[in-house]
């Protein structure tokens, strides 16, 4: 075996074993859901969807909303102060603003309560 096929070999495990390993911004988190009022939209760097709960207030980072989420996003107005569900992930994101990968909370599906 020459040195440029041991090469080859060695680069190609590499590239498969980085290819099995998951990344950083892919751990697993946990999911929940937090049932309280919505309390509106706080727009910084990014857009965070507030419920309060009896414990307090929670934030939430929205960062691909889906259409349940789109509403609250267009009308946070009209709609605050309805009871909702959210669905969230915890997640290991890149957060340039803050530095680098953090772990978020973030929304993933908001269902409207009665």
């Amino acid at each position: 075996m020459t040195n440029l096929q041991r090469l080859l070999g060695a680069v190609s495990i590499a590239l498969l074993l980085a290819a099995a390993t998951p990344s950083f911004a892919q751990s697993p988190g946990k999911s929940g859901r937090t049932d309280g009022t919505f309390a509106g939209i706080d727009q910084g760097d990014y857009a965070h969807f507030l419920v309060k709960t009896p414990k307090g207030r929670e934030s939430f980072f929205i960062l691909r909303p889906d259409k349940s989420v789109q509403s609250y996003l267009d009308n946070p107005d009209k709609l605050k102060g309805r009871k909702v569900r959210v669905r969230w992930e915890e997640r290991d994101e890149k957060i340039p603003e803050a530095g680098g990968k953090q772990r978020i909370k973030v929304v993933t599906r908001v269902d409207e309560r009665r």
